[in-house]
């Protein structure tokens, strides 16, 4: 625990009030578009937050962000919401977070956010490869889901990505997915935050950035449909992952492989 915040308390680093903006801005974009294409946004937000804090800030107050979203899209699709794959997953979340805190510590900065570059890559692919087409997770296969998804959410910060391929099912209509990735990534960040608490992280360090992006994202998810609704969605969701390829090929080959090599 005393490695933990003796890191916590080197990393912490101040943002200009112009990064703040930025991010606010980032943070009420992404949350919109994760309500026209259902996941996504939370991806494109911990890759540009990572362009301006380290990955041990930038992960726990991603969290805090990314529950607002989610509360919102949950209370927004309450009745859809499919329970029986829900509890199935939040059975041994905790757990995962557990392990994937632990991971973390022990991982330097350069490290993390090659991870993250690698991680935003590879969710890319699986968009177009589309290996899950035509097939279903059974119900008992989201228990050991659930303890992954801990896992590699405390280390990369997101991976609804990849949830919203394995969610998709016939008997779920696109409420019902939606809403329940919703409650996933709700649960998830939960867990996560708390995680972070226990081990010294404080939040207060960063009020001003998560006072400013927490009403942004909530506002993002509420109204991104209406905003983005005249976009040509094609169009959009190209520009938007050629975007994120080249943040994460900048978070792998220049700021993960760079610090790597001084150290």
């Amino acid at each position: 625990m005393e490695a933990a915040r003796t890191r916590y308390e080197f990393e912490m680093s101040l943002i200009s009030g112009l990064e703040i903006g930025l991010l606010t801005f980032a943070a009420f974009a992404t949350a919109a578009l994760t309500a026209v294409v259902g996941a996504g946004g939370g991806t494109a937000l911990i890759a540009l937050m990572l362009q301006v804090m380290p990955p041990s800030v930038a992960i726990p107050v991603h969290g805090i962000v990314q529950l607002a979203s989610n509360i919102s899209r949950v209370w927004m699709l309450w009745e859809h919401l499919a329970w029986p794959i829900i509890i199935r997953f939040a059975l041994l979340l905790p757990f995962g977070v557990a392990l994937g805190l632990w991971l973390f510590t022990g991982l330097g900065a350069d490290r993390v956010q090659i991870l993250i570059g690698c991680f935003v890559l590879f969710t890319l692919a699986l968009r177009h490869l589309k290996i899950m087409k035509g097939r279903e997770l059974p119900l008992w296969a989201f228990v050991p889901l659930g303890f992954v998804t801990g896992v590699f959410n405390m280390i990369v910060g997101v991976i609804a990505p990849i949830l919203g391929v394995l969610v998709i099912r016939k008997d779920l209509a696109k409420e019902q997915v939606v809403g329940t990735l919703g409650f996933f990534g709700l649960v998830g960040n939960f867990f996560k935050i708390a995680g972070f608490m226990l081990v010294g992280f404080s939040f207060a360090e960063h009020w001003a950035a998560i006072v400013s992006m927490v009403p942004a994202a909530v506002l993002g998810a509420w109204l991104g449909r209406a905003l983005l609704s005249r976009i040509n969605e094609k169009v959009f969701l190209i520009v938007f992952q050629v975007t994120l390829a080249a943040l994460a090929v900048k978070l792998i080959a220049i700021d993960g492989l760079e610090l790597l090599a001084v150290s």
